[in-house]
């Protein structure tokens, strides 16, 4: 029995060599997740300096602030030094889970893009899922600048002046299109998501970014219809103010929207901003104020009341 005993005993300590101690398995795990609250900030970050008054970042600024946290906690060209992957060279065979950098990359970008879009749907990096571009079929159709008799014989099914020409409602893109049937200079403009050379390409209210049409600075799509683009300027409209039904409200009076911040345009008559808050609005009525009687800061006596904003 003791010699069974001392057989145990040395099995648990070779195993417990051979494992890495739970000490370490923590420290890898905690480590990991301090690169997914860092990366998820360096991100967010972007998004908030892209929406900050009055103008925010470009598309151009804002993709590459974007890629830019990224590259920070990926790697970029060198994936190896990425916030992850160094953890797993540091703990080998010490980490609860081994190769899932790449995975815990995505999961991280794709939360980040949940949230956004979450908190207004029309950011500019919110996904629009473009229609899909079907290959040019039937087999055997024939391509634009080919010889034709009718419509059916072209793969764009579109038969001009004997010649197959391209189309701007056949399902693919084709000819100058930039996008699916829009773009270049034969082709309605893309809508919001859709492809893109240059911002001539893209409806109005939005701008071309790395190949896709998003909204502009300032501009947000609140009706959720990507046909015309980002039709609310967030900048300065009320009931959309720095994002899509953000109402402002201001009490006995009536609210701007400057800057993407909600202001108090002017009072009602007979009441006053005398707090200098918006949240309130104009919330003193100088009519019967004490304190504020006629004007802000104007106090009646101690044995005098506030009547039609005199003191008496």
């Amino acid at each position: 029995m003791q010699r069974f005993a001392l057989a145990v005993a040395g099995s648990l300590v070779a195993l417990a060599l051979a494992t890495p101690s739970h000490a370490t398995l923590n420290a890898c795990a905690a480590a990991k997740k301090q690169c997914v609250s860092k990366k998820t900030a360096a991100l967010l970050k972007c998004h908030s300096k892209a929406e900050k008054p009055p103008n925010g970042l470009d598309p151009v600024k804002f993709a590459a602030c974007l890629q830019k946290a990224k590259d920070k906690f990926d790697g970029g060209t060198n994936p190896a030094k990425g916030c992850f992957a160094k953890l797993e060279a540091k703990y080998p065979g010490g980490c609860l889970s081994t190769g899932d950098t790449a995975a815990l990359e995505a999961k991280v970008d794709a939360y980040v893009d949940d949230v956004i879009c979450a908190l207004d749907p029309a950011a500019g990096t919110c996904p629009v899922t473009p229609t899909p571009t079907p290959a040019p079929t039937p087999l055997g159709c024939f391509l634009n600048g080919q010889s034709c008799s009718n419509a059916s014989e072209c793969c764009s099914l579109n038969c001009a002046g004997s010649v197959c020409a391209p189309s701007c409602s056949n399902g693919f893109q084709d000819g100058g299109e930039t996008g699916v049937d829009c773009g270049g200079n034969d082709c309605p403009a893309c809508a919001l998501g859709g492809g893109c050379a240059g911002n001539n390409d893209c409806v109005g209210t939005t701008v071309c970014s790395a190949g896709q049409c998003v909204c502009g600075p300032g501009q947000s799509n609140c009706n959720g219809n990507p046909g015309d683009g980002c039709e609310v300027t967030i900048a300065t409209d009320v009931n959309n103010c720095g994002s899509c039904n953000s109402v402002c409200s201001t009490a006995n009076g009536s609210p701007t929207c400057n800057g993407s911040q909600c202001q108090i345009g002017f009072c009602n008559s007979g009441f006053s901003d005398c707090n200098a808050q918006v949240a309130d609005g104009c919330e003193v009525n100088t009519q019967t104020s004490h304190n504020n009687c006629g004007f802000c800061g104007n106090v009646c006596g101690m044995a005098q009341t506030c009547v039609t904003g005199t003191c008496q």
